[in-house]
């Protein structure tokens, strides 16, 4: 068949030139502060040793009452620069100059794609030998939008001399980026810009900024001077770095230690060998981090909480606090540069999340693998994968871990380079952290002042029985004991049979003597016993114990002491949902253990007295009067 020939301009392209700009537009940039990065990203993969991020505001307001708004963003670096092919090239959607996998790019779209998601101009500058031999070209969304837009050719055109004035790191090469017409920036001052931009920018290029490969430069300016410029930080949500954003007293000392075994010889470290499409296996690197116990304790010997806040504050509410809240999530590594924060790895309800840290690192040839977006965003593939759970997958089948690991090889799942990983982190790594996090401030005076309403109530009816009823196993052992040798049997309770240590071992029964008491709640750990709690007869005084290894505990217990500093009203009231319905639980399992005792037992009488019985004492708990001093202890010693 003969071929026809299509003249060019009856040809039918698959997309029109301006469709495609109004699609990249709203290509998904999380934020300005996002957009941004990607022009920091060429600079760093440029070679430049300082990045200048400048946010410029225009001379006049809006009106009279308005704030001065931004009108330019711009970012500067002294880089390499590009010679005239690369430069036009690189304002191409979809070409870019760098598509290797060796470096932070590689997809092609950031320069137009980020700067077109916030602004409807942008202009680069780019020098190789210096700043008055600048070749210069844009990209205006105006001139392209229903047409057969070509990239402008690059002209020579000295760098402005307001850039020349603003910059510190300028050099005998590099490039400018300037945004204007500004229509999609988040914030509207320069400094609230830069403000906000600073924690995402110090986070993401925290490594670089560290270890002083790239100076971040974050420059407001108003009526052509800066105005209190400053350098962005690094912002590491594993709070390792000893020098950060993090508030005093943790800016100049890491806030969290290294937590976990780990696999290459230091702790918290563990090395993974992934497969990519090449065929070849790449090393993926999981940290993990936890917080140190004077971040959430004032109460550690020689390392109080600084003047100004109350040793009795929630650590979720302090300042260092309210830091690591905004990290919150498994952080995603690559290239040395952060891709993502993602948070459907941590709890919805439970601010105490906060505390630990998890990173992940690969190198770019995993990105497949891994699902990289071509903004840089997101790792949708390991991500989508946050949820994971084998045993709900395998349910039915009686397979174990291997077993089911074997069948997905056999079906080619494609999720399998990352299962590994996924079983570490959720069944291992996440369940070990927050299981540390609840037993590090169990004996601190916040944990304790939890307990507080329920034992002081407790204490009272236990007191008023004692002058009603005949002496208890706790009473009669007080009768026989020594006070040195009850304070003895404390210590050995704490101590060996729950694992606190020493120091708030002591505090505790400080506290407990001031006080008069005669009952005391704690948590302990008992990985073996079915029991929810567990019931101690120490002398004259009436101890039990929560057993945190039970399901219960978390179920019910947890999700109503967790910290509620940061929590909304919808997460409480999923809380609150949460806790009823375990407690309905344990009623419908107490009716069960009746459902299956014989008719003809003895014991099902029994049972259904003590459950009579136990509910009139419930009554007398509930009921008791908490108006009565506390420390009015005449009745006990008149018992005795």
């Amino acid at each position: 068949m003969e071929q026809q020939m299509i003249d060019i301009e009856d040809s039918y392209p698959i997309v029109s030139s301006d469709m495609t700009i109004k699609a990249m537009r709203d290509s998904g940039y999380k934020s300005t502060a996002h957009a941004i990065a990607e022009l920091i990203d060429n600079g760093i993969e440029a070679g430049a040793d300082i990045v200048e991020l400048f946010a410029v505001e225009a001379s006049e307001r809006r009106t009279e009452r308005a704030r001065y708004h931004v009108e330019k963003i711009a970012v500067m670096d002294n880089g390499r620069g590009m010679d005239r092919e690369t430069l036009r090239r690189s304002l191409r959607f979809g070409v870019g100059t760098r598509q290797d996998r060796k470096g932070i790019g590689r997809f092609g779209v950031g320069l137009p794609n980020s700067s077109m998601s916030q602004c409807k101009r942008v202009e680069v500058w780019s020098w190789q030998n210096g700043p008055d031999n600048a070749l210069y070209t844009y990209l205006d969304i105006e001139e392209i939008e229903g047409t057969h837009a070509q990239v402008p050719a690059p002209s020579h055109y000295p760098l402005p001399d307001e850039w020349q004035k603003l910059s510190q790191g300028l050099g005998q090469s590099g490039t400018l980026v300037l945004w204007t017409n500004l229509d999609r920036v988040q914030w509207l001052g320069a400094t609230a810009t830069l403000r906000n931009t600073e924690e995402l920018i110090g986070r993401v290029y925290r490594r670089f900024i560290s270890d002083g490969t790239c100076r971040i430069r974050l420059v407001p300016v108003h009526g052509g001077e800066e105005v209190d410029a400053k350098d962005a930080r690094p912002n590491d949500p594993l709070y390792l770095m000893p020098h950060t954003s993090t508030p005093y007293p943790f800016d100049t000392a890491p806030m969290f230690r290294p937590c976990g075994a780990g696999s290459v010889g230091q702790v918290g470290v563990e090395e993974f060998m992934v497969k990519g499409i090449d065929g070849n296996e790449y090393p993926v690197i999981v940290r993990a981090s936890i917080a140190k116990d004077e971040a959430r304790r004032s109460d550690i010997d020689g390392k109080p909480w600084p003047d100004g806040i109350s040793p009795t504050a929630n650590p979720g509410s302090t300042p260092w606090g309210k830091h690591a809240a905004r990290n919150l999530g498994v952080s995603l590594i690559r290239a040395n540069r952060e891709l993502d924060l993602d948070k459907g790895w941590t709890s919805t309800y439970d601010p105490v999340e906060r505390w630990w840290g998890i990173e992940i690192e690969f190198p770019p040839q995993l990105d497949e693998v891994f699902g990289v977006t071509n903004n840089k965003q997101a790792a949708t593939a390991f991500s989508n994968l946050a949820h994971f759970d084998w045993e709900e997958e395998a349910a039915g089948t009686g397979m174990s871990w291997g077993e089911f690991r074997a069948q997905l090889h056999e079906e080619g799942d494609q999720r399998l380079p990352l299962i590994d990983i996924v079983y570490h982190i959720r069944q291992k790594l996440i369940g070990r952290l927050r299981k540390d996090l609840q037993d590090q401030t169990r004996g601190g005076r916040s944990n304790r002042k939890r307990h507080e309403t329920a034992e002081v109530q407790a204490d009272q009816a236990v007191k008023k029985r004692r002058t009603e009823v005949p002496p208890s196993r706790t009473e009669a052992l007080e009768k026989e004991a020594t006070p040195e040798e009850i304070e003895q049997a404390q210590l050995e309770s704490l101590v060996e049979t729950h694992r606190y240590p020493e120091a708030d071992a002591k505090r505790i029964i400080e506290e407990t003597t001031a006080q008069h008491r005669k009952v005391r709640l704690l948590t302990s750990r008992n990985p073996d016993s079915p029991a929810f709690f567990n019931i101690e007869f120490i002398p004259g005084l009436l101890q039990v114990a929560l057993n945190m290894d039970h399901p219960v505990y978390n179920q019910l217990v947890t999700v109503l002491d967790s910290d509620v500093a940061d929590a909304s009203r919808a997460e409480l009231a999923h809380r609150l949902e949460q806790a009823a319905s375990a407690f309905k639980l344990l009623l419908f399992s107490w009716a069960r253990f009746e459902d299956e005792l014989p008719d003809e037992s003895k014991a099902k009488d029994r049972v259904k007295k003590m459950r009579q019985d136990w509910g009139r004492l419930a009554s007398e708990f509930f009921t008791a009067d908490l108006s009565d001093d506390d420390d009015d202890d005449e009745d006990d010693e008149d018992d005795e």
